[in-house]
């Protein structure tokens, strides 16, 4: 098993030795003795996944090596261990370091042992994020790094190597033929053909003729044999998308071929055989429309395999700024085009709105308010004047938002009654200290204008 690697600073050789015992089963430990040895072996090694730094060190301190590590790489999590607590403001390094955690050396190494735990498994589950929205972005076209869209990611990955049915589901503009696309782009199926039906608004003959294929003479306007999608999908995927919308014959057509691979086109007699993989989609909610004898039960079960959920960009809002310069950066610069900036009051403006149309909907306003606006700075009102929508009903307040609202709160009042003192705080509120200066940090509490 492969260890991951922990960087470990003192100037003092004991303390060095004392901390590689306690580490060296569970991690590969590279020593410095120094501040600018630990920058030269953190350069070395790019796979270290927490750094625990001494601060009083001779030359350079703990602070200054931890400040040159972070340019090098600004996710590394430091774990500040001295043994001169007195020496320095807690708070000020806090406010301007940012470490993982700060640890009085002599304590328990009980606290020790969790914080690097804890370091590790935070920034290795942050690489593992960096690694998969990349990916998802140059291999399947997909843009999010929500955690609801990291788990797609995660299910098409795994889905994509087999052969079972997908059934992939999410409102209209979620990007469901994105993800049927990215399914078959990373199969077996690859070399052979992608083919994309899509079943709404259609009448059932043109549908059964569509997936089919029909005879010449089979009805009025057969002038010649035509193939149908299974046809000209064999040894390939089809992609059924609003799967929801077909009639219930075609529902009985489309089973049996699911059962058997047969297929019969219309109008003429002979069976025929096809080897395809199935994904579909819809917006529909077929466990409904099963229950009102709208869908086959059969075919539902046969269809369902494994789900992929979409969610809604309202649900994902975190993924909306990444969107917006993904989306201007196409629609003007990779056209040779000025580049155009979306002010903070713009960005919140399309954080706040609903997007009912979702992705897709928020890529059109993007286009539209580019292509309106008479200035490279997009700001609020250029958007406000797109959507048609009253600043009073964008400002409302969520739930989500009163209870980062109250979170906020409750942190002030604990850092107050406890005179501004984090670790106290922490206690206070029953939670751990590098927990509570994340929390510090995302809500943007700054102590010094707090203690003003």
């Amino acid at each position: 098993m492969i260890k991951n690697k922990i960087l470990l600073v003192d100037d003092d050789s004991q303390v060095l030795e004392i901390l590689e015992d306690l580490f060296s089963d569970d991690y590969e430990c590279i020593l410095a003795s120094s501040g600018k040895q630990a920058i030269q072996l953190f350069i070395e090694n790019h796979d270290i996944a927490v750094v625990v730094m001494d601060i009083k060190m001779p030359i350079m301190d703990g602070i200054s090596a931890g400040r040159a590590i972070k340019q090098e790489n600004s996710n590394i999590p430091i774990i500040f261990h001295t043994g001169y607590p007195g020496d320095y403001d807690e708070d000020k390094l806090e406010r301007d370091e940012q470490p993982f955690d700060y640890i009085q050396k002599g304590n328990s190494s009980t606290r020790l042992i969790r914080s690097v735990n804890n370091a590790v498994d935070n920034y290795t589950v942050k690489q593992n994020q960096f690694e998969i929205v990349t990916h998802a972005e140059q291999t399947y076209g997909i843009i999010g790094r929500s955690e609801k869209m990291l788990e797609v990611f995660r299910l098409i990955k795994k889905v994509s190597a087999s052969s079972t049915k997908i059934m992939i589901l999410g409102e209209t503009g979620t990007g469901k033929e994105l993800v049927a696309r990215a399914i078959h782009n990373n199969s077996d199926r690859k070399n052979n053909r992608l083919c994309i039906f899509h079943c709404n608004h259609k009448s059932p003959d043109i549908i059964e003729s569509e997936l089919f294929g029909h005879t010449k003479g089979a009805f009025t306007g057969a002038v010649s044999d035509t193939i149908g999608v299974f046809e000209y999908g064999d040894n390939g995927t089809i992609f059924l998308d609003e799967i929801g919308d077909l009639d219930v014959t075609t529902q009985a057509k489309l089973l049996r071929v699911l059962e058997t691979g047969e297929y019969q086109k219309v109008g003429s007699p002979q069976m025929k055989k096809t080897n395809v993989r199935v994904l579909c989609a819809t917006h529909k909610n077929l466990q409904n429309m099963v229950d009102k004898n709208k869908f086959r039960e059969d075919l539902f079960f046969r269809l369902k395999g494994i789900t992929i959920l979409l969610p809604p960009l309202r649900n994902k809002k975190e993924d909306i700024p990444i969107l917006i310069e993904r989306f201007k950066n196409k629609l003007t610069i990779e056209k040779g085009l000025s580049p155009i900036v979306f002010d903070n009051s713009a960005i919140n403006m399309l954080l706040e709105y609903d997007w009912p149309g979702n992705v897709r909907q928020l890529y059109d306003t993007i286009e539209s308010v580019i292509v309106l606006s008479d200035s490279d700075l997009i700001v609020k009102e250029d958007i406000e004047k797109y959507l048609n929508q009253e600043p009073s009903t964008v400002a409302k307040l969520k739930l989500s938002d009163r209870l980062k609202e109250l979170e906020r709160t409750l942190i002030v009042e604990a850092l107050v009654e406890t005179n501004f003192n984090i670790s106290k705080a922490a206690q206070l509120l029953e939670i751990e200290r590098a927990n509570l200066s994340k929390k510090i940090r995302n809500h943007n509490i700054d102590i010094s204008l707090l203690k003003n």
